[in-house]
């Protein structure tokens, strides 16, 4: 039996391989295919929009797609390859703020570069001072390069000396 990603990889290949599509209906699959968590499709279709589309109303967005696709199989190098680039070319759209966390987040939690998610994460704070983000954006500075355990710890006991008084 084949795997169903190869099944849709091949749907899509044949789909979207036969006519010249636009740039809205690509980005209509890349949706569907998120919808499903086919990232592999994300991938490809956002590429394919990228490649036939690089200005187009879809580009930045597709670029934002290709690092999230990257970040949920867990190749944290390639996601912040992509973040860099969608915060570099897309300053203006709204996953910017969002991929600068990211950005921090990576570095921080998955690459253990402790230097680099402060600075990408004070960054954020600089940009987006009143963004939903802040509060996570200050908890990850005062986590960094503790463990989960340690970083709680020190939490629950801040915690508890202000209900002490």
């Amino acid at each position: 039996m084949i795997p169903m990603k190869i099944v849709t990889i091949l749907f899509i290949l044949g789909y979207a391989g036969c006519s010249t599509l636009t740039d809205e209906e690509l980005w209509l699959k890349v949706e569907q295919a998120k919808n499903n968590n086919n990232w592999d499709s994300t991938r490809f279709v956002s590429e394919r929009i990228l490649k036939e589309y690089p200005e187009g109303r879809y580009a930045g967005w597709a670029r934002f797609a290709i690092a999230e696709s990257y970040r949920f199989q867990n190749h944290p190098r390639e996601a912040l390859d992509n973040y860099k680039v969608f915060i570099e070319k897309y300053p203006d759209l709204q996953p910017a703020a969002v991929s600068l966390f990211l950005v921090g987040f990576i570095y921080g939690n998955n690459l253990r570069m402790i230097d680099s998610a402060r600075w990408y994460y004070e960054d954020f704070l600089k940009k987006y001072p009143k963004h939903d983000l802040v509060p996570s954006v200050k908890l990850e500075l005062e986590s960094l390069g503790k463990s989960v355990h340690e970083a709680l710890d020190e939490r629950l006991q801040q915690h508890q000396n202000i209900t002490r008084y």
